[in-house]
């Protein structure tokens, strides 16, 4: 059925529907007009129509066009609706059919990309099986050229063995003469070295039990040492123990003694004032040479209280040392560089720090007046150590 013959139909259905209509109204309507009676009538005696009547009807008639209107203006908006659905309908239809058609065409696009895409797999296909075939045929060639290289190896490896070991047989004939011949020459050296050694052995032997004899005198004599240094020490302990006692009076002492010294050194000095008065009262030339005697007995005196100090300074005294001393001679030159230290004489720990306390003074004070300082080059100090 085409497009034309499918709006026709309905067209037609709605003419014949309104002729059909028409057709009802007009026959209901008598438009013929009233026969005339074939019999003689008796005259009627006239009568007045009721003008409400003839209203009432006209009325009717009235009403029987506008219905006849509403119905033909109805029957118009039906057919105009029945258009308009009918152009809907074909707007509707032609509106599937595009869609229709863009849906074949979008189902014939993906067909044909889809047709597409499984050639391009295809092709991708035979391409990777193209390439797979190269690289296999590659991979085949570097393999053949690779055994061929280790084929050429191995024959130079064979070749290079077969002349390592001809080399290796050439060399262990050779090193089996040089070796007979150096066993030879070391059976000579050993004969003469065994000779050697025999005589050196006997020197050595000679003088092993030359050493013997003194290693065992050494002991004996260290071990006669050890006892009497163990003895030594422990006399030592008892001394210091003894020592240890003692210190309270001792230091009571060497306070004493140090007051009863600067006592004495007072009247010393009073002394000595008191001559340089009387000398200088006299006017004598041998009372100015006792002066010039006095005056150096009083720098010694004075650069050995200094000489003592520095002693002093460089030395490490122990709570055991307290009340204990050491006399000890020491020979100094000129420029105070000590030359000799002398052994110490009184307490053994005493001595034994005072020393290591001068050499660790290294040079000490000295005068530029030649005679102080020839007296000053043979001292005899008497160090107490002081906390």
């Amino acid at each position: 059925m085409t497009e034309n013959e499918g709006i026709r139909k309905p067209l037609l259905i709605s003419l014949a529907l309104h002729l059909t209509i028409g057709i009802f109204f007009l026959v209901g309507v008598n438009f013929n007009a009233p026969k005339r009676p074939t019999q003689a009538v008796s005259i009627i005696e006239a009568t007045m129509i009721d003008d409400g009547m003839v209203a009432a009807q006209a009325q009717q008639l009235a009403d029987m066009q506008a219905k006849q209107q509403q119905a033909q203006a109805a029957e118009q908006a039906r057919q105009e609706a029945e258009q308009r659905a009918a152009e809907e309908a074909e707007r509707q239809a032609a509106q599937q059919r595009a869609a229709a058609e863009a849906a074949r065409q979008a189902e014939q696009q993906k067909v044909v990309a889809e047709q597409q895409a499984q050639a391009e797999r295809e092709r991708q296909q035979v391409v990777e099986q193209q390439r797979k075939a190269e690289e296999a045929r590659k991979a085949e060639e570097v393999r053949k050229a690779e055994e061929a290289r280790k084929a050429e190896e191995a024959r130079k490896q064979a070749a290079a063995e077969q002349a390592r070991k001809a080399e290796e047989a050439r060399k262990a004939e050779e090193a089996k003469k040089q070796a007979e011949a150096e066993q030879q020459r070391k059976a000579e050296e050993a004969r003469k070295a065994e000779e050697a050694r025999k005589a050196e052995e006997a020197k050595k032997q000679a003088e092993a039990e030359q050493k013997r004899k003194a290693e065992e005198a050494r002991k004996a004599e260290e071990a006669k040492k050890q006892a009497e240094a163990e003895q030594k020490r422990k006399a030592e302990e008892a001394r210091k123990a003894e020592e240890a006692k003692k210190q309270a009076e001792a230091e009571q002492k060497r306070k004493a003694e140090e007051a009863k010294k600067q006592a004495e050194a007072a009247l010393k000095r009073e002394q000595e004032q008191a001559l340089k008065d009387l000398e200088a009262l006299m006017g004598s030339g041998p009372t100015g040479s006792s002066s010039s005697s006095a005056a150096a007995a009083g720098e010694v005196d004075r650069y050995t209280g200094m000489i003592i100090a520095a002693i002093q300074r460089n030395w490490l005294v122990g709570p055991t040392m307290v009340g204990k001393q050491c006399r000890i001679n020491i020979r100094v030159a000129a420029d105070g560089l000590i030359l000799q230290i002398g052994q110490g004489q009184g307490d053994g720990e005493v001595c034994r720090s005072a020393e290591l306390a001068i050499r660790k003074t290294g040079t000490l004070p000295m005068p530029k007046d030649p005679e102080v300082n020839r007296q000053l080059q043979n001292l005899n100090l008497t160090l107490i150590p002081r906390l």
